[in-house]
């Protein structure tokens, strides 16, 4: 690749220096007749080989200028591909990820954290409302926010205003799933 620049460049070199150099008419005026049919046959070989040159310089100065586009686009495309590449591989994480967690097996685990957290937080509250259930079912916000709260009774669940008002007025130092909303059901508290 070098040597290829450097020839190149020795061409150029050439070729602009034929290009520019004019063989001076006096000089031919004192060649002696029999030699001045040699002398304008070489000068004009020369500028035909001048001009050869200055074409093929250019040529091969259009062949450079094409394969630095080519590469250019050969690293663009490979960028653009492992952008690509990397994308796909984000978005199977990600779904994998989901598929992970919504195993029985998570969503049991998620289920018994939640219930232990309420039972931290508000066991003592259910117990001072001494009521008998079967069930108590507490919906929350994605703020943290109580907005509902039903017991199961007799097969039935049946809204408690007043123990969802006293649930309202607990403090909890952690929250619980910040950020979405939560459906908690604890049975036989």
């Amino acid at each position: 690749m070098k040597r290829t620049v450097f020839i190149t460049l020795g061409f150029a070199a050439i070729t602009f220096i034929a290009c520019t150099t004019s063989v001076k008419k006096e000089e031919q005026h004192t060649v002696i007749k029999d030699k001045q049919d040699e002398v304008v046959t070489t000068t004009t070989q020369f500028e035909t080989q001048a001009l050869e040159d200055c074409i093929a310089y250019s040529e091969t100065m259009n062949e450079l200028k094409l394969l630095e586009a080519a590469e250019t686009a050969r690293i663009t495309d490979s960028i653009a591909a492992a952008e690509l590449e990397l994308k796909e591989a984000l978005a199977k994480a990600e779904a994998a990820k989901r598929k992970r967690e919504s195993t029985p097996e998570m969503l049991a685990k998620r289920a018994k954290e939640a219930e232990l957290w309420f039972q931290t937080n508000y066991g003592s509250v259910v117990k001072a409302h001494q009521t008998k259930f079967d069930g108590l079912r507490v919906k929350m916000t994605t703020e943290g926010t109580i907005y509902d709260v039903s017991l199961f009774v007799n097969g039935e669940w049946k809204t408690d205003e007043v123990l969802m008002d006293a649930l309202q007025k607990v403090k909890v130092s952690n929250n619980i799933a910040n950020g979405r909303a939560v459906a908690i059901t604890v049975k036989s508290v």
